[in-house]
C-alpha cells in the first residue's frame, strides 16, 4: 500500500464530514490528519494522509468531490 495526502479546502462544518467519508473509503486508511487551518472566517485547509491504492483514493476522493459545496476543493496531493 501507498501513503498519499488529500487536500480538502472548505466551509469548517465540513472538514470532520470529509475525514471522516475519506477514512470510511472501501480499500482507504486514513493514516494522520493535521490540523485544520483557518483561511478566512467561513473556510479551512485539512491536509490527511491516507494509505491504499492510488484508484481506491482516487475514488474515494471522487465520491467526497460530489458531496462538497460549491467553491469547496478536494485533491490528492502526493
Amino acid at each position: 500500500m501507498t501513503n498519499h495526502r488529500v487536500r480538502f479546502e472548505g466551509p469548517a462544518g465540513h472538514a470532520l464530514r470529509v475525514a471522516t467519508t475519506l477514512a470510511d473509503a472501501e480499500g482507504v486508511e486514513l493514516v494522520s490528519s493535521d490540523q485544520p487551518v483557518t483561511l478566512d472566517h467561513q473556510t479551512v485547509e485539512l491536509s490527511l494522509t491516507v494509505e491504499g491504492t492510488f484508484d481506491a483514493v482516487a475514488d474515494a476522493v471522487a465520491g467526497i468531490r460530489g458531496e462538497i459545496p460549491p467553491g469547496a476543493a478536494i485533491e490528492i496531493t502526493g
